[in-house]
């Protein structure tokens, strides 16, 4: 995958579908349906982008864009996809929006368990600065990880 062409767009009601899929191949507790189609219709803050490769959608993110900062609010990446730098486009997408968008930092929470995204998040400058115990439905604890931007204060 790393070289060839990945294309990143904001998603579609058309591409929820696919979305959802890969979020229930991707998690032992995926999120409800519902979730997705309550934040995507009506939340005025989130954006879900697809990436796809040859017209097939290949992974996928959602964010929340706040007033100084981006969270990251899920991201997944189909499994027979995974391993090939398809998770770091999409990180490098965001960190590009949120500094275009002049915000301050890009934050997400991951699994304390998940060893690879916790690796590649270092490896783009994320740093380590918190935990929430029992962040997740079977109560394993999130790591909260952040990548500071540039400081706009002086603008």
């Amino acid at each position: 995958m790393i070289g060839l062409a990945l294309h990143i767009s904001l998603a579609t009601t058309k591409d929820l579908r696919a979305i959802y899929q890969i979020e229930t191949l991707s998690y032992p507790d995926p999120w409800p349906r519902e979730v997705f189609i309550m934040d995507y219709l009506f939340n005025s803050n989130s954006r879900y982008y697809v990436v796809k490769f040859l017209n097939k959608i290949i992974g996928f993110f959602g964010i929340w864009i706040e007033p100084e900062k981006v969270h990251i609010i899920n991201i997944a990446v189909h499994p027979d996809y995974r391993r090939r730098g398809v998770g770091r486009k999409m990180i490098e997408f965001v960190i590009k929006l949120a500094t275009k968008k002049r915000k301050k930092e890009v934050y997400l929470e991951v699994r304390e368990t998940n060893i690879a995204g916790q690796e590649l998040y270092k490896q783009l400058e994320f740093e380590f600065s918190g935990i929430i115990p029992d962040y997740y439905s079977d109560g394993e604890s999130g790591l909260i990880m952040r990548k500071v931007l540039n400081d706009h204060s002086w603008d």
